[in-house]
């Protein structure tokens, strides 16, 4: 590990796997990863801190303001000061951006791809501000809504028990945007589709991976009952794994456990749909006697998939022949 080169490319290529070595287990493949790229994680966690610093600095800024605090009695929680509930953490919108950026690294991690963490970041940053900002803003609505709604249903289930139908739907609804989480900053950065699709294979994914997702949720939650009981001498310890490591970590265990499912169920079938397409269009050509072109077959093929799978990224087949079209011409242009 490249601890002395935290903030350079110091790491050597090593000998390399064998194409035909058997594929490891998953939780081997996540410890050896997370060993290999420990040094990344920590520099990403880093980078990711500066925005980070920010948004509480402004979280800060938000209490202090002199606004009315109210009180709000609940069974789950006791009194609540619903300002500090709900408007103190509104900041934290400002944040998806970065953690798009950050699940674009983990994303390259995860697949054992090579990623150069500050330029890769903030890239993906640049590119994905939009949807990831709209994704924060629904996030907080969720929160808002559906947290309140639990307080409420909750008190009032102990006058009328009929109340705990709305509260189950509640909590189920809750947790169900959680585990859609666990894939979204992922298909934000992987995926050129628009949110609303993003959000509806999202929920998919939230009940196709239940299991899955289960385990990050708890693994997330020994995380923060290890830090809300850990004894008050060793609160530094806490604070420093937070500034070192944590949110990288957790951006690279729910990319190594989240990629597979977009894999098998999205890009995979993008492949085999392709490769479908062109052996269709190999048994047309052997049947035709005249010649064509093949951009001409292309453009008038519906068997064609939508999307294709480039750099990364899926793209609108469309959009990518658009852009081959501007650089042709752009390239005729100078040769001229």
């Amino acid at each position: 590990m490249a601890f002395f080169g935290l903030f350079g490319n110091y790491d050597k290529p090593g000998p390399g796997v064998s194409k035909d070595e058997p594929k490891k287990a998953a939780p081997v493949r996540f410890f050896e990863i997370l060993w290999r790229k420990l040094s990344k994680l920590i520099q990403l966690n880093l980078i990711y801190m500066i925005p980070f610093i920010v948004a509480v600095a402004l979280m800060v800024g938000v209490f202090l303001l002199p606004l009315p605090h109210f009180a709000f009695n609940t069974v789950l929680l006791g009194p609540v000061d619903l300002y500090a509930l709900y408007a103190v953490p509104l900041p934290l919108i400002l944040m998806a951006p970065f953690s798009a950026g950050m699940a674009f690294v983990t994303r390259n991690f995860a697949r054992e791809e090579h990623a150069f963490v500050w330029s890769d970041f903030w890239e993906a940053v640049g590119k994905n501000w939009k949807p990831s900002l709209l994704n924060g803003v629904i996030v907080y609505v969720a929160y808002v809504f559906l947290s309140f709604s639990i307080f409420f249903y909750s008190n009032q289930m102990s006058s009328n028990w009929l109340y705990i139908i709305p509260f189950a739907i509640c909590a189920i609804l809750l947790l169900l945007m959680l585990f859609a989480q666990y894939y979204i900053p992922l298909m934000i950065v992987t995926m050129d589709l628009k949110l609303r699709h993003i959000y509806r294979n999202a929920f998919i994914f939230a009940i196709l991976g239940l299991p899955r997702n289960i385990l990050i949720t708890l693994i997330l939650v020994a995380m923060v009952v290890g830090t809300l009981y850990c004894p008050g001498g060793f609160l530094a310890i806490p604070l420093i794994l937070l500034i070192l490591i944590v949110f990288s970590f957790v951006s690279y265990l729910c990319s190594f456990a989240a990629y597979p499912m977009l894999d098998k169920y999205l890009i995979q079938p993008y492949y085999r749909k392709e490769a479908e397409a062109a052996e269709k269009k190999t048994v047309a050509a052997e049947g035709e006697i005249f010649s064509f072109e093949a951009d001409e077959l292309d453009d008038e093929d519906e068997d064609a998939p939508k999307y294709v799978y480039v750099n990364g990224r899926l793209i609108e087949r469309s959009a990518l022949k658009q852009e081959e079209s501007i650089f042709s011409d752009e390239t005729k242009e100078h040769l001229n």
